[in-house]
This record gives C-alpha cells, structure tokens and sequence, in this order.
C-alpha cells in the first residue's frame, strides 16, 4: 500500500521569525491535512518542546529541525539540518552562541537606527524570543518612520542599507560536520537560479546529505531542474512551505514532501524523542 501521509519540512515559529508559537503551528498543520512537520527556526531549537507536545497530543510527527546560517567562501547560504539528537552538547553550544550574537546584532542594528535619529522601542524588539531584522522592521512600523516592513527593509535593514548588520555564521562545512556529529542531515535550503554548480559541488564534497527541491519560490522549471541535481549528485531531496505567518497559511500541503523522503532521510526514527 503507498504511504500517502506528506510531511512540511520547512516551517518557523515565533521562536525566531514567524508570527505563530509552535503549538499553533502544529494546529495549523494538522488541520492542513499534513502528518509531520519540522521545526526549522533560525539557528535555534528553543520551540521544539513545545511542538513535540502539541504533536503528541494531535498524533502528528515532529522532527528535529533548524534552519542554520552558514557561509561558504564570500557567500551566505542557510542549511536545514534534520534529525539530529537535540540533547547534543556542541549543538546546543553552537545555539546559545547564536541566540547571544543575534541580541547583539539586534542592540548594533538600533544603535545605527537611533544615529540616524530613528528611534524605536528596544526593550519590545529586545524580549522576543530570538530578535532579529523582522521585529526591528515592525518596531520601525509601530513607531511611524515607515510604512511597511517592507520599506523598512528596502530603505534601513537591508544588505547595503544604512542601518544593515550581517548577521553571524560559521562556515559551511563546519555546519555540516556539527549536524552530522549530532546525528542528523544537513540540505541546502532553497537554492536558486543563481546557486553555483560551484557551490553545489563544494557543499557535496563537505558532506551535504540534499537539496530543497520543492519549495515556494521555485517554479515548476527550477524544481525540475533540481531534482535532477539531486538526482545526478546522489543527494537527498526535502520539501517545505517555509512558513512564517497566517498569510503562508494556503502554501500548506502545497509543497509537503511524500513520507518516503523521510524514511531516506532516515528522520522518521528520531521522531517524538525530544520530550
């Protein structure tokens, strides 16, 4: 019999930069018709708790998830890492310096704001779980210097804005070695048109286990064309909507991976564990 239950492998919680807690989210999920879902914040596993216990309680499958910034030469690259043991010592390691480097780039970025005589409410953006460009952009809303987050990106937070802070992260290939100590899979997530064979080669060859290749902002050319990547290269394929907020709420089952997946990923054996 196929196994028809699909798995959303690339979500976010108010833990880093969505809008729901991970409870709420596992909510949606289960009412979105999906069996699994893995939480991947940013450089933080502080929501996974959480989301186990709302998944136990609805018989929906949490995997270990995050989603890790990396660089790679002069490029910025974000790993989705799976399945890993979520008590690991120098994983968890790795997350509290993160988490202690993103309240410092958040007090830079409002230094540099408050330089250019735009004032916003810290202790607000401060006292999120993981602050980061998205809460100062809605601070800059709150307090009437601009009309969008996306103007605040386009005109303060952006790369090459006035008030921009690169945002911290180990290399590529230490990432990888990190994940993989700890006992799980590292993808590359969301590559685009302008993904390198370059790089694609060099993460191959630091151990990357796949690719995102079904994800919202691919179109059914350049999801085609990296699946045949992964196929080529012998990598793993994932799958997910990358949600953030109720307005991501129809992308849901829209790029879920088939729980086949799973089972190559061989995730579905660390499910339910991180109690």
């Amino acid at each position: 019999m196929v196994d028809v239950r699909r798995a959303d492998l690339h979500a976010h919680s108010i833990y880093s930069d969505g809008s729901l807690a991970p409870a709420a989210l596992v909510r949606l999920i289960c009412e979105s018709g999906i069996s699994g879902l893995a939480l991947t914040d940013h450089d933080t596993i502080g929501g996974l708790p959480e989301a186990v216990e709302e998944g136990n309680r609805l018989g929906i499958e949490i995997i270990s998830g995050v989603e890790l910034s990396a660089i790679l030469g002069e490029e910025r690259i974000h790993l989705l890492a799976y399945g890993f043991d979520a008590q690991d010592t120098a994983l968890n390691a790795h997350f509290e310096l993160c988490r202690l480097r993103r309240y410092e780039r958040a007090r830079q970025i409002i230094k540099r704001l408050t330089t250019l005589q735009l004032l916003v409410d810290a202790d607000t953006v401060l006292r999120q779980h993981a602050p980061g460009r998205l809460h100062i952009a809605e601070a800059l809303v709150r307090s009437g210097h601009v009309s969008t987050v996306r103007e605040a990106f386009d005109r303060l937070l952006g790369h090459d804005q006035p008030a921009y802070v690169a945002a911290p992260a180990i290399s590529a290939p230490e990432a990888i070695a990190l994940v993989h100590a700890a006992g799980g899979y590292c993808v590359l997530a969301h590559p685009g048109h302008h993904t390198s064979q370059d790089l694609l080669k060099s993460l191959a060859g630091a151990g990357l286990d796949g690719l995102e290749t079904i994800h919202p902002s691919h179109d059914d050319s350049l999801t085609a064309y990296y699946r045949q990547i992964a196929r080529e290269m012998n990598l793993l394929e994932t799958a997910g909507s990358d949600f953030h907020n109720l307005e991501h709420a129809a992308r849901l089952g829209r790029y879920a991976a088939p729980w086949p997946w799973l089972t190559r990923l061989q995730v579905v054996r660390t499910l339910r564990v991180q109690q």
